[in-house]
């Protein structure tokens, strides 16, 4: 393998200063945990020339949980979101995400934010310089072509983050601080763009730093669900994931999201929920909906894992996902 790309690392105090950092040095990139970001230097996925380093930003962290909801600092450990105890309480399906991204060591080093703006894989990016230079590259990194695709119309590398669709499926908000010195809330579900290339799979600008995500406080009688499928029980990025967000009245569901991630650049919101609310949620409705995570959802060869198997697994996911809804 090549020596790692060299570059110099920034250690700002404030977001401001980080972002200032980031607007004004060439070829530079944010590393909060370096869980996802160190391995692709190393396969010289990315060369910059510039780190800023996001570790010693306290304002970055932390948890705040009260009666709007959830606000959590970018810079929070997953760790620290899967144990939080009034974050699992109010929003369970959200701590159960982010206790499954990779392993112990990784959750505790990874931040929520790291999660939310990773890069985008696939299984013809994800791999060394050698490697990819043996295929003529592709068109997420120095090249013309899309190898999943067949073509050079867009990028599908997968955004695999566990967090994402479930915080989707919660309606978060993320708070982001612009060069121009705003800071705004804008809406998860507008973040991600149908191109998985690096410069273009996020609505924000480059130098844009995600300061938290915002979870409002759910409908009474929540109850949400992280289910994840992957070859391994830990390490392993997801095949597929279901995030399921409901409320139930007396048996019955009053609100419905459901959100397939690790399929293509943006997470699946799976639509024409809205006829089953009213509805108890029984074995025929369960299954009702199953079929429809399996007719809506069309995995690509992006990453491991067959498609057909993958787009069953949607299915059956989905219905285990919901029998714990049913249960809770």
């Amino acid at each position: 393998m090549l020596r790692m790309p060299e570059f110099q690392v920034h250690l700002p105090l404030t977001a401001r200063q980080a972002v200032n950092l980031r607007s004004t040095l060439p070829e530079s990139m944010y590393i909060a945990g370096g869980t996802d970001l160190l391995p692709n230097l190393k396969h010289h996925l990315h060369a910059p020339q510039h780190l800023v380093s996001l570790s010693k930003v306290v304002e970055l962290k932390g948890i705040i949980v009260d009666d709007s909801g959830v606000r959590i600092g970018a810079g929070t450990s997953l760790h620290d979101v899967a144990n939080h105890t009034e974050l699992a309480a109010m929003v369970p399906g959200l701590a159960q995400a982010a206790g499954l991204v990779a392993g112990p060591q990784h959750r505790r080093m990874g931040t929520l934010g790291g999660n939310v703006m990773q890069d985008t894989r696939c299984l013809f990016y994800n791999q060394s310089l050698e490697w990819r230079t043996s295929l003529g590259k592709c068109l997420k990194k120095d090249g013309d072509w899309c190898h999943v695709l067949g073509s050079a119309k867009a990028c599908v590398a997968a955004q695999s983050s566990d967090t994402v669709p479930m915080l989707m499926a919660l309606d978060a908000r993320v708070e982001v601080l612009r060069p121009s010195g705003d800071l705004e809330q804008i809406a998860l579900r507008g973040l991600f763009t149908k191109d998985g290339r690096f410069d273009q799979m996020h609505t924000l600008e480059n130098s844009a730093l995600v300061i938290a995500i915002v979870v409002p406080k759910p409908a009474d009688g929540h109850r949400s669900v992280y289910r994840k499928v992957r070859t391994r029980d830990s390490v392993d990025y997801p095949q597929l994931g279901i995030a399921i967000s409901a409320s139930l009245k007396n048996g019955q569901l009053t609100a419905l999201e459901v959100v397939v991630g690790a399929m293509l650049p943006q997470p699946k919101r799976l639509t024409k929920l809205d006829s089953a609310l009213g509805r108890v949620l029984d074995e025929a409705h369960i299954s009702e909906l199953a079929e429809r995570a399996f007719k809506q959802v069309r995995p690509q060869p992006n990453i491991h894992g067959s498609v057909a198997w993958r787009r069953e697994m949607a299915r059956v996911e989905t219905a285990r996902g919901l029998r714990q809804i049913a249960d809770a």
